[in-house]
């Protein structure tokens, strides 16, 4: 008897000789990590994320972080229904064998009882049953390579001092108010059929203090992995995709869903990628470890 399953365009198949039947064999990638898509805030990009966990199977889906903006749902509560699909299509891969692993990010550490702060997310409490949630876990890549996979706000120094955290939060508001004015734009875009304009992502990258502390963050990342005797780390916390080789280290971002819409892929052949969903499903940064 041949069974037939239907899981998705980004499946590989094969064709069974004798009934000339498509059967399913492995996900197209190995792995797949997504981070920071801040659903419960204004600013996530959820339509697309849909889009992408519609078309993109893995054997792995790795949470890394902020998945759930917390800290914006108690001060305002926002769940639009594109955001709870996009918790039904996690629970629903996990449902059908996809390994999900849910990394806490410092947006969503209390992730695990927002319903006893009032935040009641049913489909929240029905992926609590069927993934594992953890603050970081250990891979061993196709590549052989171990790498450290966590958030990354651990690592970051603004949240290490009372001085930082006030950079933080004036940071924060600086960066909502340029979300506003960024979703604000693209929404007129998007009605006139015209590109994308990233204008949180213009700023940063014009922001030579926000380009410092990056790369500090990177480093310090980096410099802990190297020390636990990992090969590489991969993560998320900066809304900034990448992938890099830090004196030895392999470094790599997943990027983000409000400014990027980026996720890193790992390849049954050992490679990753970092694909950028919204540019044409075309633009990516391929792996320089290799």
């Amino acid at each position: 008897m041949v069974i037939n399953y239907d899981f998705g365009e980004n499946y590989h198949k094969f064709t069974n000789l004798e009934s000339n039947k498509l059967v399913a064999s492995v996900p197209a990638y190995k792995s797949i990590f997504i981070s920071d898509t801040h659903l419960g805030s204004r600013g996530a990009q959820a339509h697309h994320l849909n889009n992408f966990l519609q078309k993109y199977n893995s054997e792995n889906l790795f949470l890394v972080g902020d998945i759930v903006d917390g800290w914006r749902l108690e001060k305002k509560f926002f769940w639009p229904e594109q955001h709870t699909k996009v918790l039904e299509q996690i629970n629903k891969k996990a449902l059908s064998g996809t390994h999900v692993h849910y990394l806490i990010g410092n947006h969503d550490e209390s992730v695990k009882n927002f319903s006893d702060r009032g935040l009641n997310i049913s489909e929240l409490d029905a992926l609590a049953e069927n993934v594992t949630f953890e603050t970081q876990i250990d891979y061993i890549g196709i590549d052989g390579k171990k790498y450290l996979v966590c958030h990354g706000d651990m690592f970051d120094t603004l949240m290490d001092s009372n001085t930082g955290r006030w950079v933080m939060f004036l940071g924060t508001a600086s960066y909502d108010l340029l979300l506003y004015i960024n979703t604000s734009v693209n929404f007129i875009t998007r009605k006139l059929n015209l590109p994308y304009i990233n204008i949180t992502g213009f700023a940063k990258r014009r922001a030579k203090a926000a380009c410092n502390l990056l790369l500090k963050f990177e480093g310090i990342l980096s410099n802990h992995a190297s020390e636990k005797k990992y090969d590489g780390v991969i993560c998320g916390h900066i809304h900034t995709p990448e992938i890099k080789n830090i004196s030895g280290t392999v470094y790599m971002n997943s990027g983000d869903w409000v400014e990027n819409c980026s996720a890193l892929l790992e390849h049954h052949d050992g490679s990753w990628e970092i694909l950028n969903w919204r540019e044409s499903h075309s633009k990516t940064k391929t792996s320089t470890h290799n």
